[in-house]
C-alpha cells in the first residue's frame, strides 16, 4: 500500500531547495554581458597642446567593451593590446575580467587608423588613447571611477609602464577624481623605462627565455623600486617566451623578427597573478 502524499512535506522540500539555490547563486559573480563596441577620443592634453611621446591627442578610436552583470559601481580594467593588435582571444579576456568583477574595455588603437601592425614603426600615440579611455569609462555610470587600472601586453605594456611613472598623470584632461590607480605589464620593453621610478603599484609578468623584452630588464627596473614610492611585484615564468599568453603563436613563430610562442601553463599562471593584483589594488577602500 503506497503512502499517502502529503503536500505540507512537498512545500517545505521546495522551499529548502530554493533557499540553497538562492544560497549558491549568490556566491556567484553575476555573468558577463556580451562585449559592446564602443566609440571614445584619445585623450586631450591640457590646453589643447601636443606634448613629446605623447602623439596626437583627440583622435576617434574603438574599443570593446564588456561589464558584469549587475548595477555596480564596478571597478575596471583598460586593456592595451601589442605592436601586432588585438589578440585573438579578445573576447575570452574581457569576459574573464568581467567573471572577476571589472568592466573591461579593450582598447583597439588600429581600427580607426588603418594600421595592421606598429612593430616595425614608431607609435606614441598609444598613452593618449589609454587616457582617453580612461576618460571613457570614467564617465560610465557603472564605472567606480576612483578603481581604475591599465593592463597592457608588450607595446601596450610598455604604455602600461608609462602610466605607471606618472609623467603623463596631469598632463591630460579627464573627468574629476579619475585616475588610474594601479598598472600591469605582460612582457613590457623594461629598457625604455630605464631608471625611472614608478609611481602606481605594478606587476610585471615576463617569461625567462623572451628575447625580445628580457626578463634582465626588468629586473633592473625592479631593483630601481626598492626605495621608490611604488610597489612593483615582477614575475619571471620559467621556459616561457614572448607572447606566451596569446594562443595565435601555439607552436611558435618568428614575426618581423621576434620569437613568438603560446605556453598554456604559463598563461594561467599569469592568469592568477594578475588577478590576485587587481584583487588587491582594486579593492574597495578600507577592505582587506
Amino acid at each position: 500500500m503506497r503512502a499517502a502524499h502529503d503536500p505540507t512535506s512537498t512545500f517545505i522540500i521546495a522551499a529548502v531547495l530554493a533557499v540553497l539555490l538562492a544560497v549558491f547563486l549568490a556566491g556567484r559573480p553575476a555573468p558577463a554581458l556580451a562585449d559592446e563596441r564602443v566609440n571614445f577620443d584619445s585623450a586631450v592634453l591640457r590646453g589643447g597642446q601636443g606634448a613629446a611621446g605623447a602623439g596626437q591627442p583627440g583622435a576617434a578610436m574603438k574599443g570593446y567593451l564588456t561589464k558584469p552583470g549587475g548595477h555596480g559601481p564596478f571597478p575596471t580594467v583598460v586593456l592595451l593590446h601589442s605592436c601586432l593588435g588585438l589578440p585573438v582571444d579578445r573576447n575570452a579576456i574581457g569576459t574573464m575580467i568581467a567573471s572577476w568583477g571589472y568592466v573591461a574595455l579593450f582598447v583597439d588603437d588600429f581600427a580607426t587608423r588603418g594600421l595592421k601592425q606598429t612593430c616595425t614603426v614608431d607609435f606614441p600615440e598609444g598613452v593618449a588613447d589609454a587616457y582617453g579611455a580612461l576618460s571613457y569609462v570614467a564617465r560610465l555610470p557603472f564605472v567606480d571611477r576612483t578603481r581604475i587600472a591599465a593592463v597592457g601586453y608588450s607595446q601596450g605594456a610598455d604604455t602600461a609602464l608609462t602610466i605607471a611613472s606618472g609623467r603623463f598623470a596631469s598632463a591630460f584632461l579627464s573627468p574629476q577624481g579619475a585616475t588610474f590607480k594601479a598598472a600591469a605589464a605582460f612582457y613590457p620593453p623594461c629598457a625604455n623605462q630605464g631608471g625611472a621610478r614608478l609611481v602606481l603599484p605594478t606587476l610585471i609578468v615576463v617569461g625567462d627565455r623572451d628575447d625580445v623584452t628580457p626578463a634582465a630588464d626588468c629586473a633592473r627596473l625592479a631593483e630601481a623600486q626598492r626605495r621608490g614610492v611604488s610597489e612593483l611585484k615582477l614575475v619571471v615564468l620559467a621556459g616561457a617566451d614572448h607572447a606566451f599568453d596569446n594562443p595565435g603563436f601555439a607552436g611558435g613563430a618568428r614575426v618581423y623578427g621576434m620569437w613568438l610562442k603560446y605556453d598554456g601553463a604559463a598563461a594561467e599562471r599569469a592568469k592568477a597573478e594578475l588577478l590576485r593584483f587587481l584583487a588587491m589594488e582594486l579593492r574597495q577602500p578600507g577592505a582587506r
